[in-house]
């Protein structure tokens, strides 16, 4: 768990100092095995900058955690994230604000 952590939060900091259409990014954790990240971002080019900001750094994360990737959006914004997230479960927008 300190490894994910540690790893997650050398994340943040990339994001934060790189990313201005990242419109937050927590961390928080549920018990002592449990990390969850909440991001999001103004749109889906913003998602794929960060992901391919973040390249070097997310398959470290795979390695030592069990992971399980949400994309919520508009379907027009997540459908290219799709090919470069092929594990990641993607569920489209209906309404909301």
């Amino acid at each position: 768990m300190d490894q994910c952590i540690a790893l997650l939060e050398e994340i943040l900091v990339l994001t934060k100092s790189n990313e201005p259409d990242c419109l937050f990014f927590n961390i928080t954790t549920c018990g002592p095995n449990k990390a969850y990240v909440r991001e999001a971002y103004k749109d889906g080019a913003a998602a794929l900058f960060h992901l391919k900001n973040m390249g070097h750094v997310i398959p470290q994360l795979f390695e030592v955690s069990d992971i399980t990737v949400q994309v919520h959006g508009p379907a027009k914004e997540i459908e290219p994230l799709k090919e470069i997230l092929p594990e990641a479960d993607f569920y489209e927008a209906i309404s909301g604000f």
